[in-house]
């Protein structure tokens, strides 16, 4: 019989999470901590504590690299004083450069070569002739990161939800434990009481219809979202004639944790018979 590697409570082999800490004993991926805030657990990659919603993100000190080994000296670099020299001369041929430009201030304007075509806007023009039109502006593209637009973001997020859901439905609707337990985030609060509660309906009810319906997706941060459902079950007591159909709506809390969603909570708001 193992024990658990975090309280050292006795388990059985095929538990997936302990029944004194709640810790995962299947998923190695989740380390058990704590949120600073409010006390409750969460896994080492959450980003938002499922409870208060704390954010679980450390701020990293950027790293200043360190000084470059055998850096030579001012005296050791001839390319320093080769710029030196350059840049002297350029100092002495200044006043020479400046003063043997062209004269500035009115005064005529040179003539162009005999058989060379006017220039717009340069010396007379013909009586009657328009001036020649100035060429338009054209200005530098601006470099901008291409994002895809706000509603196809929102689409990718609610199709990536329903495949979640669809697992879900799955799980219910063929008793497959370990598939339902996938749905779910080791952090969710009291999973095995859902757990025990999910087997005792089940030895009780069979489902001959679930579907459900996504309402309401809104991406909370990159790796968290909330959504409404509304769970449509048709059931039917074994051994008992005709069967019964109702509606559920939960708020549903959704992480993703190791690159799968998840859902992390869910509360129920309105029942529907």
């Amino acid at each position: 019989m193992p024990d658990c590697p975090y309280c050292r409570a006795p388990c059985e082999d095929n538990d997936l999470f302990c029944r004194s800490c709640g810790a995962s004993l299947k998923l190695p991926e989740y380390d058990r901590a704590f949120c600073p805030h409010c006390g409750a657990r969460v896994g080492a990659r959450q980003e938002f504590c499922h409870e208060c919603h704390w954010s679980l993100v450390k701020p990293e000190s950027a790293a200043v690299p360190p000084p470059y080994p055998g850096k030579p000296s001012l005296g050791k670099r001839p390319g320093v004083w080769a710029a030196f020299i350059v840049a002297g001369v350029l100092i002495a041929l200044l006043p020479w450069l400046f003063f043997s430009g062209p004269p500035s201030g009115p005064g005529p304007r040179p003539r162009p070569p005999e058989g060379a075509p006017a220039q717009p806007g340069v010396g007379p023009t013909a009586p009657g002739t328009p001036p020649a039109p100035a060429a338009p502006e054209v200005k530098a593209p601006v470099d901008r990161a291409v994002l895809p637009p706000a509603p196809t973001r929102a689409l990718a997020l609610k199709k990536e939800l329903e495949e979640l859901l669809l697992q879900l439905r799955e799980a219910q609707l063929k008793k497959d434990l370990s598939l339902y337990m996938q749905s779910f985030s080791p952090n969710l609060p009291d999973l095995e009481a859902r757990r025990q509660k999910t087997l005792a309906v089940w030895q009780a009810y069979d489902y001959t219809g679930l579907e459900f319906k996504l309402e309401e997706v809104k991406p909370l941060a990159e790796d968290y979202a909330e959504a409404l459902v509304a769970w449509t079950l048709k059931f039917q007591q074994k051994g008992a004639p005709g069967g019964k159909t109702e509606t559920q709506t939960y708020k549903v809390h959704f992480s993703k944790e190791a690159g799968k969603w998840r859902v992390s909570n869910l509360e129920r708001v309105r029942r529907q018979d």
